[in-house]
């Protein structure tokens, strides 16, 4: 047995001899090339890398050599002979080009000297493909199968080693000839300190599930909403934007609907909390990390605030150093690019005739299309009373929609002492809107500060932000009118004066350029200070006291003004005015204490703290009519003279809270964490207005296992995890708990002296309190794993998350039979939402060439599972009776089932003759609606529950590379879901709506011509009609489609110029990018944009060039 075991290893060791030798030899026949084409050949047919210095390479084509299976070293004998080169083969793997007489280490006659050394890990294995670099240039080498390198570079140069998966070493090599380096494993995705409320903890500790941003992924991306960068970026997240500019109309989920109230998540900015829009607090410029605490576990030490999620971001600080100037600068061409192909005016008047014709069998009279056997466009469709209006064929869209272009300026400042730091950032946004006058305008400023006093020992500083920004809004509903709106009514009447339909089949939308001309003198004007004062104290080791201070103020002024109007018959002879000035002081002030202490392999860290919180709100409003001058410069209340409105109101809230949290870890193996919290909140009476909410969870690093150790050549990390909590949420009105009574002299008047003429104004109550209102809880449990392979490239996170709400927060509907004080809240509904999210990322490097890829995936399912009894069939659209939406998605439709459309005559008879139809009138090109019920008839009964538009499973795909100097980075986000095309009633109705359609009704026009003669009805859209017979108004599956898309959002190219370049232009970086947003869409959804569904304002395709410099 022996003797075979010998046996076999002499002739592994004979192979692996006769290859090595094989590998030295080469056939070459090459003429007229250079020595580096050369050493290309010798590479394609060995396992050679040569190094060398490409100052000494020059590009001469006059290396002439021809052999055939001759070692290596006779062919660069040959090729080198009198150049003034020489090499040295240093292992199997490395050949070192250098000149000749320069020894590893001796110092040539321009300062140069070859470094010559091996790259090993911390266990000792060689490192293969390890980058070495002279730092400041391009020079550099890779190192070869053994580890071995040699590079020839200044005497007195440094450094730069680097490689996938471990930390980059700079070493001095000023007095070194050959160098042993150990390259330390990168501890940064493992070491990396998460933000995860009042502390922060080593990710690779983390027992919660916490998602972290990278900002350099979305640095880039010009909006006014840092949130709106991140939609399909992180799993668990789903970000709901438009086009609207800004970025003021950004919504945000963290693992689905949790609630029927406001499942908005918690943001804590610098230990700020809020729920208010972030893109009115900062610029996406200030922001430093972003880490997004999904789990009870992970967001329960912020209590009845976190049952959504909690979003924690955290501003830049200035670094240690000189004063450091960075500018960066963006121009964005934004482009209409979602819209519907519509009928013109010609084309309307063709499917009018025909669908006029199959309901009533002749033509219309019309005054736009006038009466004969074809419809023929009248010159003008209104002459009355001095206005006349040309009938047009105006498209709508191209009218509203305009490109736009949007200007993104960012400076910011700094210097870091040896004891603090300040940073000031001044921010400028001026975004024009795809809707014609519709802008943003928005300034930013912040002042940031650290100091540290006493050997370190007193910490204090502070960040404030100043924002003011103006907008122009879009006119409530114009995205709907411009589809709805008739292209034969022009802009303006032969007077100059605004169109108008509200005649014939014009529709009775109003004019949008009026709409649009109105808005152009309104004002919004906006005020928010937002920002934090800090000090921490460590009056003996490890033990670190804070209290934070933060403030959030916030004021608004808006004036909108509606002049006289005038549109064909229609007009308003008055003109009106609303004022409304509004304010928000919000202050939390949070003290917490915490102690952190090792022995041996334990490890604790104990928080505990207070925080107290208080909002208040004002508004003030006025309302008046008839001015006598519409002139900008007098739209102001003291010029009104009729009807005159004033409102003042102003609520308050507060919460005191209290709350722990202790982290236990053995030897990085076995983790454990607990936290507990006890809020109290003014929205609760008081015998319910405390609640405890706890949670605990559990990790455990198996690759830290002795057992594991095999496994440590392919796995860096694996960490299972598991957690429980509850959160809590008080998100109903302030005053929830009170009775309101209203003081009204038409509704609750009293003839007090019984003279029967004679009101007093008296008082009714409109709410009914409920004291025992107790708060909404959601219990959530989390089990995931994180893993890492491959010397950190390959990087795995897998979350399973069941999240049970209950005792919902609701305010019943009115009851009638309660009369005075219907309306009142209480606890009644549950829901269930879970969900599993992945996160895969692979990152590698090739020479100089590095690529990243990330794919993040969610799938969430989502229910309603009980309701109280009273509205168990008539909450969220059920139908009253037996229909209930328990056991469905949140926001379900309820609706009729159709099997297609009627194509013959034939089915048509046979459904009459099986059915009792009670509702619809069946024909050819007409929806067939099926019988649920399986009763024979078709009626009210047969609604069922159709789906909803919730997301079943979010995507993100980002690819990225970068060589040299240059970066590509493309990234893809989508969804699966179904989506109700409310659309569809304006755009495949002719019967339903008098304005205008989309120009699938040629099709359907041509497929009942097509009809006439072969009896089968061909086209998807229903056949045109003028009257609504068959009801096809009603909800049905008719208008729910395939939502699911893919899209390309971001496209970025840019180039860094190299760091010797920016040394001679004395500037620190200089970065040029080119960026595409929302390319092309896949997709099957005919609305117009499956990202944004129902009549949002419009996403724009966009293009930007942008630039990065340091000073």
């Amino acid at each position: 047995m022996n003797k075979k075991c010998v046996l076999l290893v002499c002739l592994s060791l004979f192979c692996c001899v006769s290859l090595f030798a094989q590998s030295r030899r080469v056939t070459v026949h090459l003429r007229d090339v250079s020595l580096k084409e050369l050493f290309q050949a010798i590479e394609e047919q060995t396992t050679y890398r040569f190094s060398y210095r490409n100052t000494i390479i020059d590009e001469s084509r006059d290396v002439n050599v021809s052999a055939d299976s001759v070692e290596v070293s006779v062919v660069l004998d040959q090729a080198l002979s009198g150049k003034g080169l020489t090499y040295e083969i240093l292992s199997s793997k490395s050949i070192v080009i250098s000149e000749k007489n320069q020894a590893a280490g001796q110092t040539q006659a321009d300062g140069k000297k070859v470094i010559s050394g091996v790259i090993t890990d911390d266990t000792g294995m060689p490192v293969i493909g390890a980058t070495i670099l002279e730092k400041g240039t391009n020079n550099g080498t890779i190192t070869d199968f053994d580890g071995n390198f040699s590079l020839t570079m200044a005497s007195q140069g440094t450094l730069q080693v680097s490689y996938i998966g471990y930390a980059t070493q700079e070493i001095a090599v000023a007095g070194q000839e050959n160098l042993n380096i150990k390259l330390k494993e990168d501890s940064e995705q493992l070491q990396e300190v998460v933000v995860t409320g009042y502390m922060s903890e080593k990710k690779a500790s983390l027992t919660g599930s916490v998602a972290v941003v990278k900002m350099k992924d979305v640095a880039d991306i010009p909006t006014g909403n840092v949130m709106s960068s991140l939609q399909g970026r992180v799993s668990g997240i789903n970000i709901t934007t438009d086009g609207t500019p800004g970025g003021m109309n950004t919504s945000t989920l963290v693992r689905g609907t949790t609630t029927i109230n406001d499942s908005s998540p918690l943001y804590v900015i610098d230990g700020v909390q809020t729920r208010d829009n972030i893109a009115s607090i900062l610029s996406s410029n200030d922001v430093e990390s972003i880490q997004v605490l999904k789990d009870a576990a992970s967001a329960a030490i912020y209590g009845a605030q976190a049952a959504n999620g909690v979003i924690i971001i955290t501003t830049k600080r200035a670094k240690e150093g000189d004063v450091k100037i960075n500018f960066d600068m963006s121009l964005t061409a934004q482009t209409f690019a979602t819209g519907f192909d519509m009928l013109n005016t010609q084309q309307f008047g063709e499917v009018y005739w025909q669908a006029y014709q199959n309901s009533y069998g002749t033509h219309p009279n019309s005054v736009v299309y006038g009466n004969g056997d074809t419809p023929v466009i009248q010159e003008y469709y209104y002459d009355q009373n001095g206005v006349r209006i040309r009938t047009g064929n105006t498209d709508w869209a191209k009218e509203i929609y305009n490109t736009a272009l949007m200007q993104n300026y960012n400076l910011s400042l700094s210097k870091g002492f040896k004891d603090g730091n300040v940073a000031l950032t001044m921010n400028y946004i001026d975004q024009d809107g795809l809707v014609r006058n519709s802008d943003f305008q928005r300034f930013n400023t912040r002042l940031t500060s650290n100091f540290r006093f006493l050997d370190n020992k007193i910490r204090v500083g502070e960040s404030f932000a100043i924002n003011r920004w103006t907008q122009h809004l879009s006119p409530g509903g114009i995205e709907e009118n411009v589809i709805a709106q008739h292209p034969a009514i022009p802009v303006y009447d032969e007077n100059g004066g605004y169109a108008g339909g509200y005649v014939d089949i014009l529709g009775d939308k109003p004019n949008l350029i009026r709409l649009t001309d109105n808005e152009a003198n309104n004002r919004h004007a906006y005020w928010r200070i937002f920002g934090n004062a800090y000090i921490e104290a460590e009056p003996i080791k490890n033990l670190t006291f804070k209290s934070n201070f933060g403030v959030n103020y916030y004021t608004e002024f808006n004036s909108t003004f509606v002049p006289k109007w005038q549109e064909a018959s229609r007009s308003v002879d008055s003109n009106e005015l609303s004022v409304g000035q509004a304010y928000d002081l919000d202050w939390v002030w949070s003290n917490t204490l915490n102690y952190h202490f090792e022995i041996d392999q334990h490890a604790v860290t104990a928080l505990v703290g207070m925080e107290a919180k208080k909002d208040y709100h004002e508004t003030l409003t006025g309302y008046g009519k008839d001015l006598a001058i519409e002139d900008k410069d007098y739209l102001y209340l003291d010029g009104v003279t009729s009807g005159q409105i004033v409102g003042n109101n102003a609520q308050k809230y507060a919460m005191v809270s209290y709350f722990a949290k202790v982290n236990y870890d053995y030897d990085d193996r076995y983790l454990v964490s607990a936290t507990v919290r006890r809020d109290a909140s003014s929205r609760f009476g008081a015998s319910h207005n405390s609640a405890i909410f706890p949670s605990a969870s559990i990790g455990w690093r198996l690759s830290r296992e002795v057992f594991m150790q095999r496994t440590s050549e392919w796995l860096n990390d694996l960490k299972i995890r598991a957690s429980w909590g509850i959160n809590g949420n008080d998100m109903i009105d302030n005053d929830a708990t009170y009775a309101k009574y209203l003081v009204s002299l038409k509704d609750a008047s009293y003839n007090m002296t019984g003279d029967g003429s004679l009101l007093a104004p008296g008082a009714y109550k409109t709410m009914s309190a409920n004291t025992n209102l107790k708060w909404e809880q959601t219990e959530q449990i989390n089990i995931g794993i994180d893993a890492v392979f491959l010397n950190n490239r390959l990087g795995v996170t897998l979350d399973y998350f069941n999240k049970e709400t209950s005792d919902m927060l609701i305010r019943r509907d009115y009851i009638a039979v309660i009369g005075e004080g219907g309306y009142y809240w209480y606890n009644g509904i549950s829901m269930n939402n879970k969900g599993v999210e992945a996160t895969f990322t692979w990152k590698d490097q090739v020479k100089d060439f590095n690529y990243d890829i990330s794919l993040n995936l969610s799938y969430y399912k989502n229910k309603i599972t009980d309701l109280p009894s009273d509205i168990y069939y008539t909450y969220g659209g059920g139908d009253g009776v037996r229909q209930s939406i328990v056991g469905q998605p949140f926001g379900s439709w309820m609706g009729y089932k159709t099997d297609g459309l009627f194509r013959t005559q034939a089915e048509v008879d046979e459904y009459m003759s099986r059915y009792d139809v009670q509702i619809g009138a069946p024909g050819v090109g007409r929806i067939r609606y099926v019988d649920v019920n399986g009763d024979g008839v078709i009626n009210a009964s047969d609604q069922t529950w159709l789906g909803s538009d919730q997301p079943k499973v979010i995507a993100g795909l980002n690819l990225g590379a970068s060589y040299k100097g240059f970066d590509l980075s493309l990234f893809f986000n989508g969804m699966i879901r179904d989506a109700y095309n409310n659309s569809k009633y304006y755009t495949d109705l002719f019967q339903c709506w008098n304005g205008n359609h989309s120009t699938r009704l040629l099709d359907a026009m041509e497929a009942w011509n097509q009809y006439l003669q072969t009896g089968v009805y061909t086209c998807d859209t229903p056949a045109l009609v003028a009257v609504n017979n068959n009801n096809e108004d009603r909800l049905s599956e008719f208008y729910i489609e395939n939502g699911s898309y893919i899209k390309l959002k971001t496209l970025t190219f840019g180039y860094t110029f190299p760091k010797n370049l920016t040394d001679k232009m004395h500037i620190g970086n200089l970065r040029l990018y080119f960026q595409a947003q929302n390319l092309f869409t896949i997709t099957a959804y005919t609305g117009a944009d499956p990202e944004g569904l129902g009549y949002a304002y419009p996403q724009p395709r966009s293009y930007t060039f942008g630039l990065s410099l340091g000073l």
